[in-house]
């Protein structure tokens, strides 16, 4: 279907299988015959149709994440650059706002080489259940909603 020449993916000139590609005239009119072979396209283009929505519900409580929650770090308990962690059984799971926990933004959230969420994602799931996951973020958003009451 598609061959590599010179670094680049070309489509092979394979039979159409008793289709015939469009000839018809040019667009500028010169009267001349030409063929019009398009490649398919290798990723497909982004149109934002499966980009999650967020909720007035999960905007407020994000809001009130990043200007009220005062918590501490799931893994030290320090308080030292806290960002939120979206907690999600694998990778492609959509991300739930409500299923957040605290931490430390550069050493257990993203660089780590100890311990981080995104640094070390094995020794994190080893380390730290899915379920004491839940239970910090199912306490914080009860928090939320005790305060917003």
């Amino acid at each position: 279907m598609f061959e590599i020449v010179s670094g680049r993916i070309k489509p092979k000139k394979e039979p159409c299988f008793g289709k015939k590609p469009y000839a018809g005239k040019d667009k500028n009119r010169t009267g001349k015959k030409s063929v019009t072979v398009t490649a398919a396209r290798i990723k497909p283009k982004f149109d934002g149709s499966n980009e999650v929505k967020i909720t007035l519900e999960d905007r407020e409580y994000l809001k009130w994440l990043k200007e009220f929650a005062v918590y501490s770090c799931f893994v030290c308990g320090g308080f030292n650059g806290i960002e939120w962690h979206h907690i999600k059984e694998v990778s492609s799971d959509v991300k739930n706002h409500r299923r957040l926990i605290p931490l430390c933004g550069v050493e257990h959230h993203r660089l780590g080489q100890e311990l981080s969420a995104h640094g070390t994602p094995k020794k994190w799931r080893e380390t730290y259940s899915m379920e004491a996951q839940n239970a910090v973020a199912d306490k914080i958003y009860e928090d939320y909603l005790a305060q917003k009451s």
